[in-house]
């Protein structure tokens, strides 16, 4: 275990993530309020926060903790840890999935408002629908699993451990981040199998990595599992009892 000045990154960091991707929940669910439209792109106010701010914040938050677990993995930032080592390699790829699957989804969402109806209804408003519900989710999604993973694999034992009221807050601040992020990815963007395994691999990663007692203690994991474990159970139970892929009412 890292201790030190290593580990208040850590624990900082894992801050900042749950904080951002709870802020992008809040102003999902905000889209709706205030001036319909700004401009002529007819996005909202929330709306155009939604889009580019707070997958910023996302992105930058993400980041942040990366290089706080690499330096406490590897004891230094350096360029091989950075830019050339395999979990490097696969983090800043896994970013730049997310973040153009975000740039398409925004894409694809604007042109939908502004095209005139007679072509928003067309062959090419078919192909916008499927470039922003199907492909951007999946950009999105997968990226994001993808990018966690890393950060999975590298975080544990890189802080110390959290205790007592933390603890618990911070477990349910993950089934309030993680686990509603991908129930909303398999059932509001209709990615139902991307959420599943999603969730399946990253719990799985968790429990391979530290005993039962250390994980729901360690930081990095703690701010993950919870979350993913009972989005899991959530789209299992949601999709038996349904008969299929749930799909919100």
């Amino acid at each position: 275990m890292n201790t030190g000045h290593n580990a208040a990154p850590v624990l900082g960091s894992v801050r900042w993530l749950l904080l951002s991707i709870f802020g992008w929940e809040v102003v999902y669910a905000l889209r709706g309020v205030g001036p319909q439209a700004i401009g002529r792109i007819g996005l909202g106010p929330f709306e155009l926060l939604l889009f580019t701010l707070m997958p910023a914040l996302m992105a930058f938050a993400l980041v942040r903790l990366f290089l706080a677990v690499v330096q406490a993995a590897y004891g230094s930032l350096n360029t091989y840890t950075l830019t050339s080592s395999p979990w490097a390699w696969l983090f800043w790829l896994s970013l730049g999935l997310a973040l153009t699957g975000q740039g398409t989804h925004l894409t694809a969402d604007v042109l939908g408002r502004v095209l005139p109806d007679v072509v928003r209804h067309g062959e090419f408003g078919a192909r916008l629908l499927f470039f922003d519900n199907t492909f951007a989710a999946w950009l999105l999604g997968l990226g994001m699993f993808l990018a966690t993973g890393v950060v999975l694999m590298l975080g544990p034992g890189a802080a110390q451990m959290v205790i007592g009221v933390e603890r618990l807050l911070m477990g349910l601040a993950s089934v309030a981040t993680y686990g509603v992020f991908i129930v909303f990815v398999g059932v509001m963007r209709q990615q139902f199998l991307l959420a599943l395994f999603g969730s399946v691999i990253l719990t799985g990663i968790g429990l391979r990595l530290l005993p039962r007692g250390e994980l729901t203690r360690d930081p990095v994991t703690l701010a993950i599992i919870p979350g993913t474990a009972i989005a899991g159970a959530t789209l299992l139970v949601w999709a038996a009892l349904a008969g299929g892929p749930p799909a919100w009412p």
